[in-house]
């Protein structure tokens, strides 16, 4: 019996440290709910859920991307709708000046609203835009839209040109036109039929394209789940897991305790060899 080493009681002082550090990282890790709160909990596991998490907000600012490219081609089509509304009264004002039911003055009256609506077009044309940037003027109008997570323009991009969707040019070709004459009322008519035709295929494609970003959207917020679910398997505690863990190491720690207590206490019992 030695009482200047107390091997036991050393013994008992390294489990009593272990099960006190070891109730110190259940504790962050049921009071964060993650099970990796630091790198040497899980160095492989974080180093997968980082890039995890990297991508669940790139998918999920892709989203909010496609979403604001929605909106762009709404405003678009919005713009085209008004347009075309104001092409089917410019066609109809022409059918009333091309016929010899109404007279040279009458016509032009008529070519006072003809020319306005016209203007009115052009107006449009140059002032539809989006966060300041037109998007209906033809060459002018050219996004890369970024609806996926890298730089792959096959694969993460959509390119809007409204140049390819529509010839805006020289006013949809209206530009000069007027209906004071039955004869340059008559000549009107096809070209009116041109720019009636020239919106209402520009509207389709862009209705097709704002489907297509649905189904983008769609496709990510899936993206986003399942991705979000890998995480949480690597990431997230367990929390019944984790606290029969604390459970069972408060009963450890306990039993350590009890045991440095009985090492401390047996030297004194060697007094009574000397007494």
């Amino acid at each position: 019996m030695r009482v200047s080493t107390n091997v036991q009681s050393m013994v008992a002082q390294r489990y009593v440290q272990q099960h006190t550090e070891e109730l110190a990282r259940e504790d962050s890790q049921l009071s964060s709910g993650e099970r990796i709160v630091r790198s040497a909990d899980d160095p492989a596991g974080l180093a997968i859920s980082e890039k995890m998490k990297s991508l669940i907000r790139s998918n999920s600012q892709a989203e909010r991307n496609t979403n604001d490219s929605v909106s762009l081609l709404q405003v678009a089509e919005g713009a085209l709708n008004t347009m075309q509304g104001i092409s089917t009264r410019l066609r109809e004002l022409s059918m009333q000046a091309a016929s010899d039911t109404v007279s040279d003055m009458d016509r032009s009256i008529i070519d006072k609203e003809f020319q306005h609506l016209s203007q009115e077009v052009e107006r449009i044309t140059a002032s539809t835009s989006f966060n300041g940037n037109n998007i209906i003027q033809g060459k002018e109008s050219v996004y890369d839209l970024q609806i996926g997570v890298n730089a792959d323009k096959n694969l993460d991009q959509i390119h809007y040109d409204m140049g390819k969707i529509m010839d805006s040019s020289n006013n949809f070709g209206i530009s000069g036109i007027n209906v004071r004459s039955k004869e340059s009322a008559q000549n009107s008519l096809s070209a009116l039929d041109n720019m009636m035709s020239e919106i209402s295929g520009s509207r389709a494609q862009l209705g097709s394209m704002s489907n297509r970003m649905n189904s983008v959207i769609q496709n990510l917020q899936i993206s986003n789940e399942n991705v979000s679910s890998s995480n949480s398997k690597i990431r997230d505690a367990d929390m019944a897991r984790e606290a029969a863990n604390r459970a069972k190491i408060q009963i450890s720690q306990s039993a350590s305790l009890a045991l440095l207590k009985l090492s401390n206490d047996q030297p004194a019992v060697i007094l009574k060899l000397v007494s």
